[in-house]
């Protein structure tokens, strides 16, 4: 089942170099995609204080509810590098993106901190690899300058939402507490 990096991308129907959107459109329509990854690193920092007490726990038992995050983040993006070849983008892209959704779905309705851990995990191995998917996509489908503005807006947008992770955990703490927070990547 293995296949050459063209292939991978050919698999991402519309978006072909020439035929597609500009490098600017493919840039925002992948970064509009991985805002809420960006935002679910630094927006949960919030809402600890009301993990903690909303579960019965001291404060420092809720930093693998970061930590976790960014440990299988970082751990998805050389494997899905490896897997993106093998089985395609859009295969790799959508398996990624359900397993950031369903991570953070399991993580907002956490009873317990366990449970809410697991589901950051999930989530955050599911970031990641969409992350590389994300990229691979770009520059197998864009070609010059056009994947060199693609790939900047990716990154714009995503430093953008890194930038407001934290006002957004706050207002969503705010408003609709902690739960609200570790949903906010399966929107």
């Amino acid at each position: 089942m293995s296949c050459s990096a063209s292939e991978a991308s050919s698999d991402m129907t519309g978006l072909r170099a020439g035929s597609g959107p500009s490098g600017r459109k493919a840039g925002f329509l992948f970064g509009c995609q991985v805002l809420p990854q960006f935002v679910a690193m630094g927006a949960p920092s919030i809402a600890l204080p009301s993990v903690g007490r909303s579960l019965g726990l001291p404060f420092g038992a809720t930093a693998w509810v970061l930590a976790g995050w960014a440990l299988t983040s970082a751990l998805a993006m050389p494997l899905t590098g490896r897997l993106v070849p093998r089985w395609g983008t859009r295969r790799i892209l959508v398996l990624m993106m359900v397993t950031m959704s369903g991570g953070s779905l399991i993580a907002a309705f956490a009873p317990s901190l366990l449970i809410l851990v697991a589901g950051r995990l999930i989530g955050g191995f599911g970031a990641g690899g969409m992350m590389i998917a994300t990229y691979s996509a770009l520059t197998g489908l864009l070609v010059g300058k056009e994947r060199d503005r693609a790939l900047g807006t990716v990154a714009a947008c995503g430093g953008m939402a890194s930038a407001c992770g934290t006002l957004v955990g706050g207002v969503l703490t705010a408003w609709l507490g902690w739960r609200a927070v570790m949903a906010v990547p399966a929107v």
